[in-house]
């Protein structure tokens, strides 16, 4: 899963929720609507890869809307306390998808004391799903807690992530990824809908437009698993935002490549185009249903 590195924010690298406790998990008061009792969907290794790397990192949303202007706004995010409210594994392993978008958007912000409080309340989930394993809490607490620390951060929770991946697809628990993806993808969509609020630029109304690509892509992998009802639930809820994105008209302009010398080096130049057409309806519709979806997942 090495192509996954550049996919999502860092720290939501670091809690892939495997499980090999399973008879831990069965005396368990948690209740997942199947509890996975399922067999296991095969879905390729490629098309998750191929569906994962579509996606932006939260980090690279959070990226765009401060560099707009928009300034921080905590009151967006999910707060912490709610994570007490989360008593399934799949739940756990949405929400840790939704708090590590909010940790892309508060590490853009420099916002360590926050960040140290989301990745505590992120560590905890990960403990109750018995991942903890993978998890170098003080390393990454200390690495968060410094600005100038990005890179090492990058690294350490990539190399988590990876790890912990190859022991889900072992287990055959590739879901609760997902169900992390799924999380991350929503979180950082919402976050760049409430910012629009404040700072409407052409740069992220057309990112918004772009998503109903990634939103496709998502759908692909949850519809894998829709027997199960949680797994429905989520589908149910992010139809919601296809229906409106369906109206969004997305176009593709291919123009031949062409190649040119940059340092000294041959680089082959990419000059085809997407262009999205999106109205100010259609971004408002998307926010408000976006944020009725939102709520659903949180609560």
């Amino acid at each position: 899963m090495k192509k996954l590195i550049p996919v999502l924010f860092p720290v939501l690298f670091l809690f892939a929720c495997g499980d090999s406790e399973d008879k831990l998990e069965q005396k368990s008061q948690e209740t997942d609507s199947v509890s996975l009792a399922l067999k296991p969907i095969d879905v390729s290794e490629e098309t998750i890869n191929g569906i994962i790397q579509s996606i932006p990192t939260p980090i690279e949303i959070a990226s765009l809307l401060k560099s707009n202007g928009a300034t921080y706004d905590a009151a967006i995010l999910n707060a912490t306390e709610s994570a007490s409210k989360y008593n399934t594994n799949y739940s756990k392993a949405l929400n840790i998808g939704i708090y590590s978008a909010d940790l892309g958007y508060i590490n853009i912000y420099e916002k360590t004391f926050s960040a140290v409080n989301y990745l505590s309340t992120v560590k905890g989930l990960a403990d109750d799903i018995k991942i903890g394993q993978f998890f170098d809490f003080e390393t990454l607490k200390r690495l968060a807690s410094s600005n100038n620390n990005y890179d090492s951060l990058l690294y350490v929770s990539t190399d988590n992530f990876n790890k912990m991946d190859g022991f889900l697809r072992e287990q055959k628990r590739g879901e609760l990824s997902v169900l992390m993806i799924s999380g991350a993808w929503l979180e950082g969509l919402y976050i760049a809908t409430q910012v629009n609020k404040q700072v409407k630029t052409k740069e992220l109304k057309e990112r918004i437009g772009f998503e109903k690509i990634n939103l496709d892509n998502i759908l692909v992998i949850l519809n894998a698993y829709k027997q199960d009802k949680y797994f429905a639930s989520i589908v149910s809820e992010f139809d919601k935002l296809k229906a409106i994105y369906d109206s969004i008209k997305i176009t593709y302009e291919y123009k031949e490549p062409e190649t040119k010398e940059v340092n000294g080096q041959l680089v082959i130049v990419n000059n085809s185009k997407s262009t999205v057409d999106i109205t100010d309806e259609q971004v408002l519709k998307i926010t408000e249903t976006l944020s009725q979806v939102r709520a659903n997942m949180v609560k």
